[in-house]
Order: C-alpha cells, then structure tokens, then sequence
C-alpha cells in the first residue's frame, strides 16, 4: 500500500474522533461538559488562560472516541490482512487503547499553546488578530493539534520524517475541510 494511504489510515481515529466531536457539539450532547472549562476560569496577567470555548467536554468526546476507532482499527489488523499492511503502527506490540489516549489527547493538548497565546493577546475565542499575526495565527490553527499528536506519538512510537510530512500535509487539507463543513453547521463563523 502507497505511504500516502497508510498515513491516511493512521490518521483516521483522530480525522473521526473529530467528526464525533463536532457532530456532538452540534446536537449540544453534554451540555454540562461544554460549560466546563478546561482552565477553570483561571486568569494570567488579567486575561483568561484559555477561555471559554476550550471545555471538558473536548477532552471527554474527543479522547474516547479516537480510542475506540484505534481499537477498531487494532480488531482490524488482528482479522484482515490489508489491515495490517495498512498500518504504520504494530498492534501486536502497541498497546491500542494507550495509542487513542496518546492520538486523542495530544490532539486536544495540541491546541492550548495557542488558545493561551491568543487569550494573552487579547484576541476573542474564533478570532484573529490583524495583519500578519493573523495569518501566523491561522497557520498555527492548522497544525496545532498535528504538532501535539506528533509530540504524543514519538512517546509510543517515533514516525519516520516521510509520515511526519504527509501528515502535515494531510492536516493542512482536512483541518480546513472540518472548519468549513462547521461553518456550513453555523458552529464557527470562518473557516480560518
């Protein structure tokens, strides 16, 4: 199988644990959850830490539901053989439910840096700051989350420079595609 397709595949769990979350902050489920903020309404210097739309429900759909398509992922490559040469990773030696914790998590994490940066520039939840630290900003939006997957994966597993990349490439292609479809959902008001 073509590296570019395998890639895709080890991607999967996080691109459809992304899906769920959206799906799940579309139809408002755990609304409780999404009134909780991850930072707990702490303050640095005067301004929110990370404010009000980094909630635990994130972390509560987001990590759960990349594990368990890693653990269909893992079903797969113990029964069929294409899974297996599907994947980049050894789910004879790898734990799966640790690799969805590490996927999931470091997804989430991923973003914070930058919802701190932002919080500490004053720019609001959704927007950007003019000019050029805008566009950086946007740039960073795409491959927050990448650079904490890749930062949780090399703690299991250390991707090859050839994987790194495409991901990266695949993330500047669907994380857009994601914002898009939530902004056709009225969950965002711009894709960037």
């Amino acid at each position: 199988m073509m590296l570019a397709g395998r890639v895709l595949w080890l991607a999967l769990p996080v691109v459809l644990g992304g899906a769920v979350h959206v799906g799940v902050i579309k139809l408002d489920w755990l609304p409780t959850l999404a009134r909780v903020p991850l930072d707990g309404g702490a303050t640095f210097r005067g301004r929110r830490v990370l404010g009000a739309n980094k909630t635990v429900r994130g972390v509560a759909v987001m990590v759960p539901a990349t594990i368990v398509f890693v653990l269909a992922q893992a079903l797969l490559f113990r029964h069929y053989a294409w899974a297996r040469s599907a994947s980049l990773v050894d789910f004879d030696r790898l734990r799966p439910a640790l690799w969805g914790a590490v996927l999931g998590g470091g997804y989430v994490a991923g973003e914070l840096p930058n919802s701190f940066a932002k919080r500490q520039l004053a720019v609001p939840p959704g927007g950007r700051p003019p000019g050029g630290l805008g566009i950086l900003f946007w740039l960073i939006d795409q491959v927050d989350s990448l650079l904490g997957v890749l930062a949780g994966m090399w703690l299991v597993w250390a991707p090859p420079v050839a994987v790194a990349a495409l991901l990266c490439g695949l993330t500047l292609i669907v994380h857009p595609a994601v914002a898009l479809v939530m902004v056709k959902l009225g969950l965002k008001r711009r894709i960037g």
